[in-house]
C-alpha cells in the first residue's frame, strides 16, 4: 500500500530559474525609477534648505 500523503513536491530547477529571471527583470525596470525619484526629492530638500538660509541671512542684513 502506497501512502500518497508522504510524497514530497518540489520546484524544478527550471521553475526556480524562471522565477529568479522574472524578479530580476522587474527589479531592473523599477529600481532606476525609484533612484530617480529619490534623487529628485533630495535635490528639492537641498534647494528648500538653501532658500531658507538665504531668507534668514537676508533678514539679518536688513535689520
Amino acid at each position: 500500500m502506497k501512502h500518497h500523503y508522504l510524497k514530497r513536491f518540489a520546484f524544478t530547477l527550471a521553475e526556480v530559474l524562471i522565477t529568479l529571471a522574472v524578479i530580476g527583470v522587474v527589479a531592473a525596470l523599477t529600481i532606476p525609477s525609484l533612484i530617480s525619484k529619490h534623487n529628485e526629492k533630495v535635490a528639492i530638500a537641498e534647494l528648500n534648505k538653501m532658500y531658507t538660509n538665504f531668507l534668514s541671512s537676508n533678514s539679518v542684513i536688513r535689520s
